[in-house]
């Protein structure tokens, strides 16, 4: 019964750990994106509606 805990345990931490991997990637695939648009001139407003990052993160980048 211990060892089916712990393989659930590891299951568990493996799923949390790739929708983690997943969010940060989404993420910096869209600071990515957001810098190109912004390079070649597409307002932030524009930006900032279809990436979700705000206005002062596109600025930064």
């Amino acid at each position: 019964k211990a060892y089916m805990t712990l393989e659930q345990e590891f299951n568990i931490r493996y799923k949390k750990g790739r929708a983690e991997g997943r969010a940060e990637g989404a993420d910096s695939r869209n600071r990515e994106l957001a810098k190109g648009f912004r390079d070649d001139g597409v307002s932030i407003e524009v930006i900032a509606k279809r990436t979700g990052l705000t206005p002062e993160e596109i600025k930064a980048l």
